[in-house]
């Protein structure tokens, strides 16, 4: 028989009063669309419709065997349970897994001693005297079950009113479940809008740190509780750190080292997600100093990935111990997909960037790069009022190493020069290459007077570098030049600066100028 020709059979038989009563807890309980509301509404329904004490309705999970309360409602609300209802296993339950199990209302009396122990160990908590259970119903498949309980006195319900009760159980049934599907469909709109706006800020820039920060955002933004996220980069079967993030949006260092053996390696050489629901528990933080601190929660390993190449982790940590359900891996998961395209195309847009901006010769930066940088320095200097030294550089006798040794080796000149010139100056200086055999330098923060010790010390350098041509017996010189520039006093802008290191440098080279006299 149908749900309305159920109803319209039970409607004539309870008489006008009744019919109508039980029509609008129908309606009430139909009213509802989201699934609390709707477990609510129900069990009111049925409290006042049985003119019993209070009623609970749980969700029955079948894979995990439990029940868990989805609402409650108490006769005047005054009632008030000494025991929490927590979620609780039905093989603890007998008569609970039978009325699950086979679909047939169950009525236990505490003073019944043929009552199974555990529901009147629940029934003596609960201070009730009698219970009725029924299952839910949905789809032809049990969803959960109904409790109602007597507390201030000892009943058996009629075979009538379980009916009654019954039809209520089925259309509370059928609205929970349009409920359950109508919030799983706006979670996965909610989910499909979140990917989207991290699909638009993982492709709003190129640069790998802002491509970090976005995706760690979006984790911690699609994952509750969570507490920070850290990126590492895994290239040629090394992992090394990329960046971190905490929940509150402060950018940090990695918090511990990477350990060969630890969780981090694990999801980088398995390709697989790994889940720690507890840390204090998992056998990957065994004997770690994390054990020892405040921090007690859960984390997840989530491997960046191009088709089956790993080229990142991800992890992310949460304050307490979580259950990773399937629908929070797969959310994360579609996240973990567009972020290893998004840190493979950062890191190709890098190598091109740095390959645009680097002589192929001596690894050294390029012409191009020198004048960003020159037009930088000049930026900055201008705002803080600090002085720099720019220094044009030419070699002399190189021409000479190229005609008598050959071209290889005149190139493995420039390449040691390179070398040279790096090993002699701060780390905060910058060397470029600025074409055929001249170098350029830039000097932050220094004064002119500085800088020609530097060009003194730069012209000893290279004359006392072991170049391979200096084995022969009758080696050749190679030595440098040095044009000294300083901002402001020598110039402004950057063709400015540029025009008089040059013009220094050839003074220099002519005998006109000294170099400590520049």
């Amino acid at each position: 028989m149908s749900d309305t020709g159920e109803l319209n059979e039970k409607t004539n038989s309870l008489g006008r009063g009744g019919a109508s009563a039980l029509l609008d807890a129908v309606a009430a309980i139909s009213a509802q669309l989201e699934v609390r509301a709707v477990a609510q509404e129900a069990a009111k329904q049925i409290v006042q419709f049985t003119n019993t004490d209070a009623c609970a309705i749980s969700k029955w999970d079948v894979e995990m065997g439990i029940v868990v309360l989805w609402a409650e409602y108490k006769r005047g609300q005054n009632i008030t349970s000494p025991v929490p209802y927590l979620p609780y296993k039905i093989s603890e339950y007998p008569t609970t897994e039978r009325v699950l199990n086979t679909s047939v209302p169950a009525q236990i009396h505490v003073d019944d001693p043929k009552a199974d122990k555990g529901e009147r160990l629940m029934m003596e908590g609960m201070k009730a005297k009698s219970m009725l259970m029924l299952p839910l119903f949905a789809q032809e498949r049990t969803i959960g079950l109904i409790e109602i309980f007597e507390i201030k006195r000892a009943r058996v319900f009629k075979r009538e009113e379980i009916t009654t009760v019954q039809v209520l159980a089925n259309h509370a049934g059928i609205s929970l479940d349009r409920a359950v599907l109508l919030a799983e469909t706006n979670q996965r709109a909610s989910e499909l809008e979140a990917i989207r706006q991290a699909s638009l800020s993982l492709t709003a820039s190129l640069e790998q740190e802002d491509v970090f920060k976005a995706i760690m955002e979006s984790a911690l933004r699609l994952s509750h509780d969570s507490m920070d996220a850290h990126i590492f980069i895994y290239q040629d079967k090394i992992l090394t750190f990329g960046a971190a993030l905490w929940a509150e949006g402060i950018k940090g260092e990695i918090y511990t080292e990477i350990r060969e053996d630890g969780l981090t390696y694990t999801v980088a050489r398995s390709g697989e997600v790994v889940t720690v629901e507890e840390v204090t528990q998992h056998s990957l933080f065994k004997d770690t100093d994390w054990l020892k601190s405040d921090w007690k929660g859960s984390i997840v390993g989530l491997p960046l990935k191009i088709g089956t190449r790993v080229v990142g982790v991800m992890n992310i940590a949460y304050r307490k111990p979580q259950e990773f359900t399937e629908d929070k891996l797969r959310i994360l998961g579609l996240l973990a997909d567009q972020a290893g395209l998004a840190i493979v195309n950062a890191r190709l847009h890098n190598m091109v960037r740095k390959q645009a901006r680097t002589d192929p010769l001596t690894g050294l930066a390029n012409r191009r790069a020198f004048n960003e940088r020159l037009d930088e320095e000049i930026r900055r200097s201008s705002r803080y009022k600090h002085p720099f030294v720019i220094f044009m550089m030419d070699l002399d006798g190189f021409k000479r190493i190229n005609d008598t040794y050959g071209h290889p080796t005149g190139d493995k000149t420039l390449r040691m020069l390179g070398k040279c010139f790096l090993e002699t100056v701060r780390d905060t200086d910058f060397v470029a290459r600025f074409g055929g055999d001249e170098f350029v330098m830039v000097f932050p923060e220094t004064e002119k007077e500085y800088a020609k010790k530097v060009a003194k010390k730069l012209v000893q350098a290279v004359d006392d570098f072991p170049f391979p041509w200096k084995s022969e017996k009758k080696p050749l010189d190679l030595s440098i030049t040095v044009g000294v520039a300083c901002y402001p006093s020598d110039g402004e802008n950057a063709e400015d600066l540029i025009a008089a290191a040059d013009v220094a440098l050839y003074k220099v080279k002519e005998g006109k100028l000294k170099l400590d006299k520049q």
